[in-house]
């Protein structure tokens, strides 16, 4: 730079001098009147400046080429400013751009902590690992905070704050909520020149299929639940074989098992996601291991069913501090929820036994589920119920009813019975027949299927035991069918669950298939209330079993209040009146009223009607005259067996000499 000012000086010095030179020289050298002489001085001196000015450029050019530094190495340099100007921009930005491209597509997800401003910058890596978009991530780590565990989001901020202070990196292990992941978080702190940080770079791992597959393999060799991360069922019977046993060793030496059952826990799946629902086990598991003791043991041993080992129970807690305990864990679980967005609110049932009549891990369990099963059918549901021998004696009962009705169910002990339908309006002509299952225990004889339906509704064994009913029910429908009587139909009860089950209307075509019975001989019956229930579900299974060329009823109708609205919408051919409202048609003006009303509603909608439990000539003469041609009910017949309901068939024929269709 000191040698272009040089230069520069010089060549300004040369200009001035001849400047000075061309003005004055006509006088020094009397040049006035000689014109000639004056014009070839001036282009002298005008060629002197410009000799000046051009002289010493090219070596000034050279010079700018070259820039000398301290080891002597020349850097050539651009000729044009703007141009270098322009090139290193570009160099800038390109650099920016292959940083943020190395920023995004890392295999890890990056972000940075801007302290000045307090804001956050995440890369499209960690937006995906985190499950959220880049705007709903924001500028901040509130999005961090819904998506984890509480105790991992107040472990991270403790190590962040850390981190800040000591001027150091962290690392900690996140559990996020949704997507039953295991991610790492980890940062460190950037110092200025003066040691005071001025931001945070980090970044978010997920372990790799290897690590993953391992971490598996792993908590499954150390009866670990998966999910959870509590003991599985697997473990906890081990634990509570090993407390059976110290007790057989220690007669003293009391402990406590306790079932705690979330209510209703198949709704919140349906009414949010598999995946909600999994975070929830998780949330309510977390909240027991912190309300249990260190020595307590803690277990999944069902889909939302845990258990519990509360030791020594003898030595550390008397049973007013037992139920205490109980309670709290109790209260602890029923806490509501936060869920991303949603507030869940949990119920849960729990029974409680202790060793003191016990001697092995199957009495014990026994008694706590039949207990546990007891407090979900009774008005106790999301209770707590403690053992006593009054209990156990019905728990017990219940427990053996079950096991009873796996086992009938496995050797056929069912048998369905058929109560006809009369027309009454067509010389009385069988029209169809409800088939209605008895079970043939064969200890007992014939049980009423209220003695064994809300169990079997309550456990699930409806499912199987439904499967069979219908099964049976279409292949006595086929026998008749080819006996000549083309027109009977066999109506067929369906539960809710049953209703609900995924392929339910698969199932039955395979019946139908498997029996060759034609479709229009097959009638299924639904209670109002189920109906009721995920209306357009069962709307959409009812136009599928419709479009097969099944009849559909709706059983008890009137008992559950539904709306005429959606009445209209189900594919629907009849309707069946409760028989609490035919009881006392012909004598009580309120029941006749209603039974007017219901005879009106299916008359208005083009649907038969079907009034059961008609057992009076009062009651049928009433029906009669109001346009009910459709009955059910002891006044013509109780449910008939097999061989008795074709004799039924076979003599009504006889005595009304109106013979169906044969062959």
């Amino acid at each position: 730079m000191r040698s272009l000012q040089k230069y520069f000086s010089i060549r300004v010095l040369l200009i001035v001098i001849c400047a000075i030179l061309a003005v004055i020289a006509p006088d020094v050298f009397s040049l006035e009147n000689r014109y000639l002489l004056k014009i070839c001085y001036s282009a002298f001196f005008l060629l002197t400046i410009l000799g000046a000015i051009f002289y010493k450029a090219p070596v000034l050019s050279n010079q700018l080429k070259r820039r000398k530094i301290r080891t002597d190495i020349e850097i050539p340099l651009p000729d044009d400013v703007a141009t270098v100007s322009r090139d290193f921009q570009k160099d800038l930005m390109e650099k920016e751009r292959l940083f943020q491209f190395m920023f995004n597509s890392s295999i890890d997800g990056f972000w940075t902590y801007d302290i000045p401003t307090g804001k956050v910058s995440w890369s499209d890596r960690a937006a995906f690992i985190l499950g959220a978009s880049q705007q709903e991530l924001g500028d901040n780590f509130d999005i961090l905070k819904t998506k984890v565990f509480e105790k991992d989001w107040s472990d991270f901020r403790n190590k962040f704050a850390e981190a800040l202070n000591q001027s150091e990196s962290f690392s900690t292990p996140l559990r996020l909520l949704i997507g039953k992941k295991e991610i790492t978080i980890s940062g460190r702190a950037q110092c200025n020149d003066e040691g005071r940080p001025i931001c945070v770079f980090g970044s978010l791992s997920q372990p790799t299929e290897r690590t993953a597959q391992f971490e598996k393999q792993n908590a499954l060799s150390i009866y670990v639940d998966a999910l959870t991360g509590v003991r599985n069922r697997r473990c906890f019977l081990e634990k509570l074989e090993k407390e059976i046993q110290k007790a057989k060793e220690r007669p003293d030496y009391l402990f406590a098992l306790v079932l705690l059952d979330i209510d209703h826990f198949s709704a919140i799946n349906d009414n949010y996601s598999l995946d909600m629902g999994d975070v929830l086990l998780q949330l309510v598991s977390e909240r027991i291991s912190l309300s249990c003791g260190q020595n307590d043991c803690v277990a999944r041993i069902g889909p939302d069913v845990f258990g519990i080992i509360l030791r020594n129970v003898q030595n550390n807690r008397t049973d007013d501090e037992l139920h205490t305990i109980v309670r709290r864990l109790h209260s602890k679980v029923k806490t509501p929820l936060q869920i991303g967005s949603n507030e869940v609110y949990v119920s849960a049932s729990m029974a409680v036994v202790v060793n003191r009549e016990f001697d092995n891990v199957d009495d014990l369990l026994a008694n706590a589920n039949a207990m546990l099963r007891e407090i979900k059918r009774s008005d106790d549901r999301g209770g707590i119920q403690f053992f006593t021998s009054g209990i156990r004696e019905k728990a017990m009962k219940l427990y053996r009813l079950e096991f009873e009705i796996r086992k009938a169910i496995q050797c056929r002990e069912f048998l369905l019975y058929y109560q006809p339908v009369i027309d009454i309006g067509d010389q009385n002509k069988i029209v169809a027949f409800e088939a209605l299952v008895r079970w043939n225990n064969s200890e007992r004889g014939i049980i009423s299927p209220a003695e064994f339906i809300p169990m079997a509704e309550e456990t699930g064994l409806i499912i199987p035991l439904g499967e069979m009913i219908l099964q049976m029910a279409c292949t006595q429908a086929k026998k008749w069918v080819d006996l000549g009587y083309h027109d009977i139909m066999v109506a067929v009860n369906f539960s809710a669950k049953q209703f609900a089950v995924d392929d339910m209307v698969e199932k039955v075509k395979r019946v139908l298939v498997e029996t060759n019975l034609n479709p229009r001989n097959l009638k299924i019956e639904i209670t109002e209330y189920s109906a009721m229930c995920e209306v357009e579900k069962t709307i959409d299974i009812m136009k599928a079993l419709s479009g097969m060329g099944l009849q559909i009823s709706i059983d008890d109708f009137g008992t559950g209040y539904s709306s005429l609205i959606y009445l209209k919408r189900y594919p629907i051919h009849t309707l069946k009146m409760d028989k609490s409202f035919v009881n006392h048609v012909a004598e009580d003006e309120e029941d006749g009223t209603f039974a007017r009303m219901v005879i009106g509603i299916a008359q208005s909608l083009n649907l038969e009607l079907i009034a059961e439990g008609v057992e009076t000539k009062a009651q049928l003469e009433f029906l009669r005259n109001e346009g009910c041609r459709l009955i059910q009910g002891f006044y013509f017949s109780r449910p008939l067996s097999e061989v008795d309901a074709l004799s039924y068939l076979e003599a009504h024929y006889q005595k009304n000499t109106t013979t169906p269709v044969l062959n």
